[in-house]
């Protein structure tokens, strides 16, 4: 008898862990994994003189919709910077950072979200699947060359310039305020960053009224169950140069 008690208790002993299990698991969130965009042509860099080549562009990552999975699309993240050591400091760390945190590192060292002239921009920003992107944040001779607007776009072939069949998402402006570009410097819309901005980070001026704005990229999905978000690595885009005294 005493036996036979022991394996009776020793069952529901085990029975209970493997119902506790099973409750556990059902509460935990479902994380999905998402593909990240891909870089396409050189990336910018905030040594760059030549503003032609101050422009982004990649192909975002093809639809993985899939039961209770939704793919959202491409989210644009940036940050300003006047220091060229700090924000390369910035970019290492987060390139040593696995795909799964990088995301959320970012959000913690401030970068925040592209908007759209007229407010109201799309979250995520992108949301075609599988498509070249193509972003422009600084006009280049606009008034004269149109092909060098600032403007955010996409189409079926790769980009390094505006071209007049790609489909408009809108003009690039600042999360602070739909109203500010990033024409520092140029009129009353295009203010030049100051220390209390929450996409600035204020440093000691590597080039005197001088400007970096680094750029990522991350796709976004959705478990449409619960709502629960799910991110890509963010891929880092490049960074442009902007100075106060550009001839635009």
């Amino acid at each position: 008898m005493g036996a036979q008690t022991h394996q009776r208790k020793t069952f529901a002993f085990l029975f209970s862990c493997l119902c506790s299990l099973l409750l556990f698991s059902c509460g935990l969130e479902t994380s999905y994994y998402v593909d990240s965009p891909s870089i396409v042509g050189t990336s910018p860099s905030p040594g760059s003189a030549d503003k032609a080549l101050h422009f982004f562009c990649f192909r975002t990552a093809e639809d993985t919709s899939s039961g209770s999975f939704s793919y959202l699309g491409t989210e644009i993240y940036y940050r300003i910077y006047n220091n060229t050591s700090v924000m390369g400091s910035r970019v290492s760390a987060l390139e040593s950072m696995a795909d799964s945190s990088r995301r959320d590192s970012l959000v913690s060292y401030g970068y925040k979200t592209l908007s759209l002239a007229g407010g109201a921009a799309p979250s995520p920003l992108i949301q075609e699947d599988d498509v070249y992107a193509y972003i422009r944040l600084v006009d280049y001779n606009s008034s004269n060359s149109p092909d060098y607007k600032a403007v955010i776009c996409t189409s079926s072939s790769a980009m390094t310039m505006y071209e007049s069949s790609a489909r408009v998402i809108g003009i690039p402006r600042r999360n602070i305020n739909s109203n500010y570009g990033f024409d520092f410097g140029r009129d009353s819309s295009n203010p030049v960053p100051v220390s209390s901005d929450s996409d600035y980070y204020a440093s000691s001026a590597t080039v005197r009224d001088t400007y970096y704005i680094d750029v990522y990229a991350v796709t976004v999905g959705e478990d449409t169950a619960n709502g629960t978000k799910s991110y890509s690595g963010a891929i880092h885009l490049g960074s442009v140069p902007v100075s106060t005294s550009d001839n635009f």
